[in-house]
């Protein structure tokens, strides 16, 4: 019987690969002017590390993380192209990643754009904590309306 739950090492090797790599275009990223918002979307370790972590500092599967991990180079396409707000909700986030440390009131933004070589909808999360300067990449994942 086959444990579907364990990761051989072949794929904990790519997936240390894929991090290393994309984390490289990741920080490369920096600052994207969004029109859809009119601010700049910052690129910084908070985004980074939630697309590895779950918000209750759960890590998230291997093959989530991959999932996401893969579709980082396509984010700066998103941002810098969407016109307009799909959707926004505003939710009570932890203002650091410790466990009890102080929970603030952020607004999410989720932008959508159709991006890639071969054309993909994809769509990406800012978050924009209250009495912050700039949004900030949050999250990135295939808009499933577009999938069939």
């Amino acid at each position: 019987m086959v444990d579907c739950g364990v990761m051989i090492k072949n794929d904990r090797q790519y997936l240390e690969e894929l991090n290393t790599k994309m984390r490289k275009i990741y920080d490369s990223i920096g600052r994207v002017f969004c029109p859809a918002l009119q601010k700049i979307v910052v690129f910084n370790a908070k985004g980074f590390h939630h697309l590895h972590y779950l918000p209750n500092g759960k890590p998230r599967t291997a093959v989530e993380q991959m999932y996401k991990l893969r579709l980082i180079p396509l984010a700066t396409a998103v941002v810098r192209n969407s016109s307009n707000v799909l959707e926004e909700r505003c939710k009570i986030v932890r203002l650091v990643r410790r466990r009890h440390s102080k929970l603030v009131v952020a607004k999410q933004y989720a932008l959508i754009a159709t991006v890639g070589r071969k054309p993909i909808t994809v769509r990406v999360v800012v978050m924009e904590f209250n009495n912050s300067q700039n949004p900030i990449f949050w999250s990135i994942m295939i808009n499933k309306k577009t999938i069939e």
